[in-house]
């Protein structure tokens, strides 16, 4: 049984790797042993251990994000499996491509109380794109290869990336007895993600060339080539971008506007179109303008079929990829009205220099915390932002002399979890210095994430704007209910905690400040793994944000 299980999953390691997989993130366990050796033992693969599955989860997350390719994940059986869970979840929602092996127990001990033993059949539901679970008995080789084929193409080549999960029963011995062979690949290719474009798609966007335009972007997983041509069409139409900080798209044209959030209630700037592309918009005043606007023509742009949105406003959904739908329908574009891109320009900048006058006028808080590090990190660091008030601050406060510069953020399902592992597992993954923005509560929620990352050889600098709870409740409604809904406590739920203590004992560099010259000194000298704390005054940080909101038309 053994060799059996050795030649399958040898062979299916060796076909994965052919279809481009180059990272597997293993938990060690007993009974994945012949999924975590035969891993180990493939030539092109490189093997991360991590010893929680939780955080393995999240790092394989920011592996696959950062370098746009499958990255695999090999755990035991039972709870292990379970850990999974919110990792997957999120590749699902964020469409993020991660082939999750579990092993698990041979069909006679499942149900009879063997340890470690849950049922692990579709353990995920519907947050894989395929579930498979692998025979115990069967000396096939090929059979092994066009599973892994197969769970490569599900994961990454189809127009919906996402996760799968193959679960693999094992019976004793899990050892090898014998020499462990490398297999090599008879089937496997590199598997190239679909870039669908519509020509029908593209007729409905050429058939709007001289109205009045604004193109919305939330999240992107956006390469250079896309955003230069996303940022093209935006140019050749005359039409404004108002753009998250996840969509790639800051920094790289006037058009795509920095301070837009505080004149979007400028009735002069209504729009007769509207183009969404990406994920929903990070920022409240965002949604509520698209939900708002009179625009006559509303275009959702998903290649994954989803058109996800609250709001449910949109004339017309087109399925192509937004980059190659953009750049393809840019020639049919032409301004007629170039007033109109000059307004918002100069009502954009006209609101930044009101938003930066009272930045520059407080405290380091975390809007001038955000705007620092997007002006002063270098260029080629990546960011990774972490979902809360974190992703907000870095579109809301992305200042106009920053220079493009990638983002990366967890908006599937825009949990605060796993963000310090998934900054860890982009580090990994480019194999080069990431900054990331956590608020304390991510932090802590995510300590595992640290000390993983203190055990490995990754640059990772984690700035932590510190307020001491969850300040983002502050700014809901039920805020207002102060002591009769108990909000300290429930909500707002300060911790406490030494942030220079917790970096102690996980052997991580840690500097604290609240000037913003210091911080930019510290993060660029930062090396290895740092923890750089900015306390933050809850009181005076709500104070300022609500003299910001002031500022909207």
């Amino acid at each position: 049984m053994t060799d059996l299980a050795y030649r399958a999953t040898g062979r299916f390691w060796a076909e994965l790797a052919a279809c481009g997989v180059t990272d597997v993130v293993v938990s060690p366990g007993s009974r994945s042993a012949p999924l975590a050796v035969s891993a180990r033992n493939q030539e092109g693969l490189r093997v991360t251990v991590q010893l929680d599955e939780r955080v393995a989860g999240f790092c394989a997350l920011g592996m696959a994000k950062a370098s746009g390719r499958p990255v695999a994940l090999v755990c035991t059986s039972g709870t292990a499996a379970a850990n999974y869970l919110p990792a997957v979840v999120e590749a699902h929602h964020s469409g993020v491509p991660l082939v999750v092996c579990t092993a698990d127990r041979p069909p006679e001990l499942r149900d009879a109380g063997a340890g470690q033993t849950i049922d692990q059949l579709k353990l995920y539901g519907d947050h894989v794109r395929w579930f498979a679970e692998m025979p115990c008995d069967v000396d096939e080789p090929d059979y092994f290869a066009r599973v892994a084929v197969r769970a490569a193409t599900m994961a990454s080549a189809g127009p919906d990336p996402g996760p799968v999960h193959l679960n693999w029963p094992f019976r004793k011995p899990l050892e090898p007895q014998g020499p462990v062979h490398r297999f090599e690949s008879t089937v496997g290719r590199p598997i190239e993600p679909v870039r669908p474009l519509l020509e029908a798609d593209v007729d409905a966007v050429g058939r709007l060339a001289g109205r009045r335009g604004l193109i919305v972007a939330g999240a992107l997983d956006a390469g250079n080539a896309d955003a230069e041509a996303i940022v093209g069409f935006a140019e050749a139409s005359g039409w404004p971008v108002v753009a998250d900080a996840g969509s790639q798209l800051r920094g790289r044209s006037p058009l795509v506007l920095d301070g837009a959030e505080w004149v979007l209630g400028d009735a002069g700037l209504s729009p007769d179109v509207l183009v969404r592309i990406g994920g929903p918009p990070s920022n409240r005043m965002v949604i509520d303008f698209v939900e708002a606007c009179g625009a006559v023509d509303r275009l959702l742009v998903d290649p994954r079929r989803r058109w996800e949105d609250p709001s449910s406003g949109w004339t017309a959904a087109l399925a192509s990829d937004p980059a190659t739908l953009l750049g393809a329908a840019a020639d049919w574009m032409t301004s007629t009205d170039d007033a109109w891109a000059v307004a918002w320009v100069e009502a954009a900048s006209d609101a930044w220099d009101r938003v930066e006058t009272v930045l520059n006028g407080a405290d380091l808080l975390e809007p001038l915390l955000a705007a620092t590090l997007l002006r002063s990190l270098p260029p080629e660091v990546p960011l990774y932002a972490s979902s809360s008030m974190p992703v907000r601050d870095a579109t809301s406060f992305w200042p106009p002399d920053a220079l493009p510069r990638r983002v990366l953020v967890n908006r599937g399902a825009n949990g605060i979890d796993g963000v310090v592992s998934s900054a860890l597992g982009a580090a990994l993954a480019l194999d080069q210095p990431v900054a990331a923005l956590v608020g304390d509560v991510a932090l802590l929620h995510d300590i595992g994430g640290l000390l993983a990352a203190s055990l490995s050889d990754a640059d990772l600098t984690v700035v932590v704007p510190n307020n001491d709870g969850g300040g983002i409740f502050s700014l809901l409604p039920v805020a207002e209910g102060g002591s009769d809904v108990h909000f300290g406590e429930l909500f707002h739920t300060p911790h406490g905690v030494g942030l220079g203590r917790l970096a102690a004992g996980l052997g991580v560099n840690y500097h604290r400040t609240g000037q913003a010259d210091d911080l930019i000194e510290t993060v660029n000298k930062a090396t290895g793994v740092t923890v750089v704390e900015v306390p933050v005054d809850h009181g005076t940080a709500m104070r300022q944000r609500k003299q910001l909101a002031d500022l909207a038309e």
